[in-house]
């Protein structure tokens, strides 16, 4: 994550960085975007997530898998 973006005192992250920084392809970063699991923002021509974003998502994302069946 070489070209952290600073915006009053937020780190903006590049989808790209952002599926580097969580362990994800940029197609499943995009995709969480999409289903609102995961906000982003338009940051001129590019969609930008804050890192506390990313922390976020990270602490509460469910486990691996399908939900279970109750």
């Amino acid at each position: 994550m070489a070209n952290l973006t600073k915006m009053n005192d937020r780190t903006l992250l590049t989808t790209q960085e952002a599926a580097r920084y969580l362990g994800y392809s940029v197609h499943t970063i995009r995709k969480y975007i999409d289903r609102r699991l995961i906000s982003a923002s338009k940051f001129g021509p590019a969609v930008v997530i804050e890192l506390s974003e990313c922390d976020r998502f990270r602490r509460e994302k469910r486990g691996v898998g399908r939900p279970s069946q109750k």
